[in-house]
C-alpha cells in the first residue's frame, strides 16, 4: 500500500509541474505546443504503466534461518577453520 502512495505522490507532483508546463508553453505557442504536450502525455503514461508493473513484480525469495541450522550450508557460510592465515582458532 505504501509503495502506490509514493508512487501517487511522485506521479501528482509531475503531473502539476507538467501541467504548468504546458500551460506556459500553450500561452507562448499554441499551435506548435499541442504535439509537445501530446508526447509528453504518452510518455507519462508509459511510465505510469512500467511503474505499475515493477510495484507489483515479484521480489528474490528472503529465507530466513531455522531451528536446524541449515544457513551454515549455504554459499555465504562461515569459514572454515584456519580459512584466514594466521588464525589457528576453531569456529564458534
Amino acid at each position: 500500500m505504501a509503495n502506490y502512495v509514493w508512487l501517487f505522490l511522485v506521479a501528482g507532483g509531475a503531473a502539476i509541474l507538467g501541467s504548468v508546463l504546458a500551460f506556459g508553453m500553450i500561452k507562448q505557442n499554441g499551435e506548435r505546443s499541442i504535439a509537445a504536450i501530446a508526447g509528453a502525455f504518452v510518455v507519462a503514461g508509459l511510465a505510469l504503466i512500467l511503474g505499475l508493473y515493477v510495484s507489483s513484480a515479484p521480489t528474490a525469495p528472503q529465507v530466513s534461518s531455522d531451528p536446524q541450522a541449515s544457513e551454515i550450508s549455504r554459499p555465504a557460510r562461515q569459514s572454515d577453520q584456519n580459512a584466514l592465515p594466521g588464525l589457528q582458532q576453531p569456529n564458534r
